[in-house]
């Protein structure tokens, strides 16, 4: 195990620590807020000074790469040269997978942008965010629609929750969760 001095980690000032960050090496190092980094140096550029480690996924077949800057690294614990030289492949990336999760994400961050009212106060948001847990709802600009039929307008108060007559018994459902979300919201 070789042990390199705090003024060496960054890799260009000695021979040990520059040896430290060679491609292939399997490092174990700590960084100046003290956490301890360990993996594989998948690359090194001197010029900037940037070093990537590739660690352990949390399962097989998985892997992280994590970037950081090599004056970052107070001490390099250990830097062990591979018994066979490094391979130099990247992984393989599933494309279509990529565009899955990618298309997923953008949903998500649709639905969540279709929760966030625009120009409405902060208590008409909580108002919302409250009401969102036990029911449908989506904002049509300033005004809270619920489950499709149910019109909650400006102040958001059970006296202004306003359905069609064949919902009435949806009305009534939202105004009483209404009024006991502003309670609960001290409102």
């Amino acid at each position: 195990m070789t042990t390199v001095a705090p003024a060496a980690a960054g890799a260009t000032s000695s021979k040990d620590g520059a040896n430290s960050w060679i491609v292939g090496n399997n490092v174990v190092f700590r960084t100046q807020t003290g956490e301890d980094i360990s993996g594989c140096v998948f690359a090194f550029d001197r010029q900037s000074n940037l070093l990537v480690i590739k660690e352990n996924g949390s399962h097989s077949g998985v892997s992280n790469l994590r970037m950081i800057k090599a004056s970052a690294v107070r001490e390099v614990v250990s830097s062990v040269q591979p018994e066979r030289p490094f391979n130099l492949e990247l992984p393989h990336v599933d494309l279509e997978r990529c565009r899955k999760r990618e298309e997923k994400a953008l949903q998500q961050a649709e639905l969540e942008s279709a929760r966030v009212g625009h120009g409405v106060t902060k208590e008409a948001q909580a108002i919302f965010d409250a009401l969102v847990k036990t029911m449908p709802c989506v904002w049509r600009n300033k005004v809270i629609v619920v489950l499709d039929s149910v019109y909650v307008e400006e102040p958001y108060t059970p006296d202004n929750c306003r359905a069609d007559p064949e919902h009435s018994a949806t009305r009534e459902r939202v105004k009483m969760v209404l009024r006991l979300e502003r309670e609960r919201l001290g409102l």
